[in-house]
């Protein structure tokens, strides 16, 4: 499944918008690597909230769209 990945900074308005690709089992990757091992810092941190307890990203059914919001971003979720 491909989750597109949609964060809006709430401090400074930034949007970072990617996609990782995978399942709740495997577990999920952006461009080939495991999403916690990420090198870009923003996207990393955006990871970092997907993958708590109770996230949506482990429930999502494709064409679903779900919200999460967090300390520093609102993330948007729509499963592909």
């Amino acid at each position: 499944m491909i989750l597109k990945i949609k964060a809006t900074n709430k401090n400074s308005g930034e949007i970072i918008s990617y996609e990782l690709e995978g399942d709740s089992d495997a577990g999920f990757t952006y461009e080939g690597t495991h999403m916690q091992e990420v090198a870009d810092n923003k996207i990393r941190e955006v990871n970092n909230n997907l993958i708590l307890l109770g996230s949506p990203i482990y429930t999502i059914k494709s064409g679903e769209t779900e919200t999460i919001e967090a300390m520093t971003f609102d993330i948007e979720i729509t499963a592909a």
